[in-house]
């Protein structure tokens, strides 16, 4: 259970505090470097992988591998090390959700808002694949928006340096994201990641991802026989640049794809530009024939020969000596329209001229728009301030703001939880920046998880908005392995995203009743429970040396593997022997009964003062005669 490395302090150094998240291979915890004296992220491999050397190898890599790069937009890699059976890796601390959670939240995104965060992802995307490292396992869980604003690729843990078409043993990575080749033929390289960049721009835009399935294999044959559709197709108002990035990404044949982050990135840096400015900027793509370099050397010089001089190209001008060539612009031509014939005659020069204008606009724009009055705000980081302090940070900017409620797990009541546009990405002047105060965590009725198992309760338990927190297991009369109690059984709300501790069943705790006492030890052992002490009691019921039940120790009435019991043994029937009274007083005959656990029953016709005096003639057994304890015996004083 991962609750066992809670409160402990790994290599002396590194003080686990709660679970972050968890997956088949390891578990990340948020711990404090008491070295440092700062906040950090350490995954811990799962115990039952720590005999697979190879996986360890592949783990140790993985530090390795991250400790080349040194990027904003990648998590870094603090530390990695063992200490006794923990091996562990120790990453700078991310506080934030995953794009998994905002795509859970908001659905789908407008299409700039997707190239602006895939700008963030391919820019540490590239610098990976600079190094020669694939991720090999993006998607939206493993995209990190941190609070600042800041966007962060993390999980490089199922990369590997980058040789000629990686292998790999067996298909790694997430089903939905995988690309044609690696289900096939299990290669990757760097444009196995930018298939996975594809898939996720398709699901940004649409809010739902290409091929749907109830089983991975199901998903798997889509992405080997199947070709990504338009995400037009899913939503008609996905602008066409969008269309274009991702067939180009996703193409069956790797060949067809960008080579690697690098030139995705530049493309999506230009539909970026082009959506926002609403001018289709048309490129090659999957479905477009692409230009090689030899191809447009060829293309540049027949233009060349194309121009017209007014001579035939293989006997050009001869000029006198220290002269320059001139063309006149003025011999036979409209004055009115002095370039009409040197358009017709020069296009490239035509071209040219057209170009440099661009160039000159657009710079004059660029600076407008990035230094200029007309250069966007970047918005501030806001959350965790009441909307007092919002209002007055915004103050002084030209930025129009509105509020609205959320419901927030993570922000306390009446602080701000998050803003749209993020904080640290630039809104236009004069925009709209809408700030969402929280309104505490939504409270949700916890799902029926009673005689469920425990990977059942936590598929139930995640599927509801919330996570699993401590697992124990105790004795109980619901079958073994089954549910039996958790946070919310008692049908009170739990916030959002809050932990639900749940109780399995160890089964029943051993019947002992009338086994002899050997046999109820052996039981006990058996259960797992410790003996305590061994008591005697009278029992009517129990034969003597039989066990007549489990008492457990400090009245728990939970109890778990180790706990400590008592074992209740059978003394038999308490019994007596009748005492004799006849000729003693009927008070001190009562007071004898009473003594030896007796019910004395009297009858005579005397008044209860006289008892003091009057004498006992006749009981209802003999003296010497032995009786149970809780007996009833009549005296009599006729």
């Amino acid at each position: 259970m991962q609750e066992q490395y809670i409160g402990k302090t790994i290599a002396s150094r590194y003080l686990v505090e709660r679970l972050i998240a968890q997956g088949g291979m390891a578990s990340v915890f948020e711990a404090r470097d008491l070295r440092l004296e700062r906040t950090v992220a350490i995954k811990i491999v799962h115990q039952h992988l720590l005999s697979d050397q190879s996986f360890i190898e592949r783990f140790e890599a993985e530090a390795k591998n991250a400790a080349k790069l040194n990027h904003p937009n990648l998590v870094n890699v603090l530390d990695q090390g063992e200490d006794g059976p923990i091996v562990y890796l120790v990453m700078e601390y991310v506080s934030g959700m995953t794009l998994r959670d905002a795509i859970k939240r908001f659905g789908a995104l407008e299409a700039h808002r997707s190239l602006e965060l895939l700008e963030y992802v391919l820019s540490g995307l590239a610098a990976a694949h600079r190094a020669g490292i694939l991720h090999r396992d993006i998607k939206p869980e493993n995209i990190l928006l941190a609070d600042d604003g800041r966007v962060k690729l993390a999980d490089f843990g199922l990369s590997r340096a980058v040789s000629a078409n990686t292998q790999t043993a067996s298909l790694i990575g997430t089903v939905a994201y995988l690309s044609p080749e690696l289900v096939t033929r299990g290669v990757a390289d760097e444009r196995s990641d930018v298939y996975a960049i594809g898939i996720l721009l398709f699901e940004l835009v649409t809010g739902k991802q290409p091929y749907q399935g109830e089983q991975a294999v199901q998903i798997a044959f889509q992405h080997a026989n199947s070709r990504v559709a338009a995400p037009s197709t899913v939503l008609a108002t996905v602008p066409a640049e969008v269309d274009d990035l991702v067939l180009w990404a996703t193409a069956k044949d790797p060949q067809d794809r960008p080579a690697d982050a690098r030139e995705l990135l530049a493309a999506v840096s230009e539909a970026k530009a082009a959506v926002k400015s609403g001018i289709r900027q048309p490129r090659s793509n999957a479905a477009t024939k692409r230009i090689s370099a030899e191809e447009l050397a060829a293309e540049a010089t027949n233009a060349t020969e194309r121009v017209d001089v007014g001579m035939p190209a293989s006997t050009p001008p001869t000029l006198p000596a220290g002269a320059t060539e001139r063309i006149d612009l003025s011999a036979g031509q409209n004055e009115a329209a002095p370039f009409a014939e040197l358009r017709k005659r020069r296009p490239l020069i035509g071209f040219i001229i057209a170009s440099m204008l661009a160039i000159v606009i657009g710079s004059a724009g660029g600076w407008w728009f990035s230094a200029g009055p007309g250069a966007p705000i970047t918005v501030p980081n806001l959350i965790g301030q009441s909307p007092a302090a919002a209002e007055n940070q915004l103050a002084g900017l030209d930025l129009n703001f509105v509020e609205a409620s959320e419901h927030s797990a993570s922000v306390a009541k009446s602080l701000v939880s998050h803003t749209e546009p993020a904080a640290g990405l630039p809104l236009a002047r004069g925009g709209t920046l809408k700030i969402f105060v929280s309104i505490g965590p939504k409270m949700l009725r916890a799902p029926s998880l009673r005689g469920q198992n425990l990977v059942s309760a936590e598929a139930a338990v995640v599927a509801a908005g919330f996570k699993i927190g401590a697992v124990s297991s105790y004795f109980d009369a619901t079958p073994v392995g089954q549910v039996f109690d958790y946070t919310g059984a008692d049908g009170k709300r739990v916030a959002e995203g809050s932990s639900i501790d749940v109780k399995v069943s160890l089964g029943p705790l051993p019947q002992v009743l009338n086994l002899n006492s050997s046999a109820a030890k052996v039981a006990i052992q058996l259960a797992g429970l410790k003996l305590g002490k061994v008591k005697f009691e009278y029992s009517d019921a129990v034969p003597v040396g039989s066990a007549i039940a489990l008492n457990p120790r400090g009245g728990l009435t939970e109890l778990g593997h180790g706990a400590v019991v008592d074992l209740i043994v059978s003394k038999g029937p308490h019994t007596v022997i009748m005492p004799q009274l006849i000729g003693q007083t009927i008070a001190a005959g009562q007071l004898a009964l009473r003594n030896l656990g007796l019910k004395p029953v009297v009858n005579t016709d005397r008044l209860t003062s006289d008892w003091g005096i009057v004498k006992i003639k006749r009981t209802s057994v003999d003296a010497g005669t032995t009786v149970r304890a809780g007996d009833s015996i009549t005296i009599s004083s006729n």
